[in-house]
């Protein structure tokens, strides 16, 4: 007798989110879809986070019997693992993964992993929980081969961007779910991860099916064995990926063609967006006569004796822009933050602001970010937290009084006319609903938002840190045809090629103490 190898069904389903009569179905054609055992799908199309949730049962199947687990035993419902990398660790204090900061929230890395696998009642790993045990064995494989036995006793809330991903997979991994969906695995990772968490998914074989979410714009992994295209309307197509790799290609290179051609208008242009900054059109005709915003004369920071940045000799001009790289944990984020006043080693006479060396007394945290626009994973995990149910129109409006990230208060009333203008522009350029809340647009249209917001007070420096991870093509290429023109001094952090707005220099740290800089060809 054959054993039955499915782990998942669905038979000529429809999806609905509620029982009520007339409730809309998530897609309008029916869904017939399968997954065996040792197999590895990606799920890819712009509609992919629907197929995801349908897969999570956070859907409601007519009939009722269309959906089955095939490990599902009589009287449990099916383990399904959701992991989803569009935000950040909540945190509580900016400044966190700069000093390895610890706060009542905090917890170890490895702890982090345990508790949500073994709840409260656990004392040590073989203790039994309500359920179930934990196996050790498979903690200790997922620690080794997520290569986090290093950092195991470091704060969660000190982990780098790479490093707290890996900590998440591996917290859900240890439930030993039925199903794990991971959406977006490598989105905004530098290729040292992206090859960490490839190589481990690639070989997982731990009686947990694995499948990921793809963007259009993203390449499928190799070891990916199906695909399955999902759109508007339902599944476009499925099966081996050796059967559509070709199609899949095709889609994704008409897609940008679609794009270009079909941008939407706005009545205003980048030149009117542009034109209210002090530094547009400046006359910079002799280089040498450039003045610096930022120079960094041989600065260091360490972490309880440990150097992160070391001798750094930094020569920042005005409306100059930087690419920032290095792999995840170089120091990346340390270094913006003293830019920004978070990090607590900001008040270092070798770091010269403006001409003037940042001591204690000569300058102060808010007057200083009066002069920045910021985007990161933190602000956005901050927004939707505290801001979520502000309007786009208010979340824009907002920028005008954000120093650094603490306004998540309403603030078009009190701006000018001239600012509410300005509001108007970016928000016609950027093609935003000024009345849809935060909180209910896509995350690429919240990461426009927060860009937006950074720019609308007309900063003499931008930090945009991992700003357009998850933005959709059409949006990205906008908003790097606006940086382009842009009069201030940019800093970007980005991993991903396509995300990456154009730079004419970059910054890349390798290990305390070495570090190369250079013009982009």
């Amino acid at each position: 007798m054959t054993l039955n190898k499915q782990v998942v069904k669905i038979t000529d389903a429809f999806f609905k989110s509620s029982l009520r009569k007339g409730s809309p179905y998530v897609f309008p054609n029916k869904i017939r879809f399968e997954i065996n055992e040792g197999e590895k799908w990606c799920i890819w199309g712009p509609s992919k986070e629907k197929f995801i949730d349908i897969l999570s049962n956070k859907y409601i199947s007519d009939p009722f019997s269309a959906v089955t687990y095939a490990k599902v035993v009589k009287g449990r419902l099916p383990r399904i693992e959701q992991v989803k990398f569009k935000g950040v660790m909540p945190t509580a204090h900016l400044s966190a993964r700069y000093e390895f900061f610890k706060d009542e929230f905090d917890q170890t890395c490895e702890k982090f992993i345990l508790d949500n696998s073994m709840g409260s009642r656990a004392v040590n790993y073989e203790v039994e929980t309500t359920n179930r045990y934990v196996d050790p064995e498979l903690l200790t494989y997922l620690l080794k081969e997520l290569k986090l036995i290093d950092i195991k006793d470091r704060w969660a809330m000190g982990l780098s961007n790479g490093q707290m991903r890996r900590t998440r997979l591996a917290r859900s991994l240890l439930k030993e779910p039925d199903l794990t969906i991971i959406d977006d695995p490598f989105l905004g990772l530098d290729p040292s991860a992206c090859s960490i968490i490839s190589k481990f998914l690639s070989k997982y074989d731990k009686g947990t099916s694995v499948i990921i979410g793809l963007r259009y714009q993203d390449q499928i992994p190799d070891w990916c064995t199906h695909v399955v295209c999902v759109d508007k309307d339902g599944i476009e197509f499925q099966g081996p990926m050796e059967q559509y790799r070709d199609q899949v290609e095709s889609m994704r290179l008409q897609l940008l063609e679609v794009l270009q051609l079909n941008k939407p208008k706005s009545k205003y242009t980048i030149e009117d967006l542009i034109s209210p900054h002090k530094y547009y059109k400046s006359p910079h005709h002799d280089v040498m006569k450039i003045p610096s915003v930022v120079t960094l004369e041989g600065l260091s920071v360490t972490y309880s004796g440990e150097p992160v940045l070391k001798d750094i000799y930094w020569d920042v001009k005005q409306g100059s822009k930087w690419h920032i790289q290095g792999n995840n944990g170089a120091g990346k984020s340390t270094l913006l933050s003293l830019i920004t006043a978070d990090h607590p080693q900001s008040w270092n006479s070798k770091f010269v602001d403006h001409g003037v060396p940042r001591r204690t007394g000569s300058t102060n945290f808010f007057d200083i970010n009066k002069r920045i626009g910021l985007s990161s994973p933190e602000m956005h995990a901050l927004f939707l937290k505290n801001a979520g149910d502000l309007s786009v129109l208010e979340t824009v409006a907002s920028g005008f009084h954000a120093v650094s990230s603490n306004n998540f208060l309403k603030a078009h009333n009190t701006l000018t006319d001239e600012q509410k203008r300005i509001v108007d522009m970016y928000i016609d350029y950027f093609h935003l609903d000024p009345k849809k809340t935060f909180a209910s647009l896509s995350v690429s249209e919240q990461k426009i938002a927060l860009f937006v917001r950074a720019a609308v007070k007309m900063p003499e420096i931008m930090i945009l840190d991992e700003a357009f991870s998850g933005t959709e093509t059409d949006q990205l290429i906008r908003a790097h045809e606006f940086l382009e023109q842009w009069p201030g001094t940019v800093f970007v952090v980005s991993h991903v090629q396509e995300e990456t707005p154009k730079c004419n220099h970059y910054l890349r740290l390798i290990e305390p103490g070495q570090y190369e800089i250079g013009d982009v060809n």
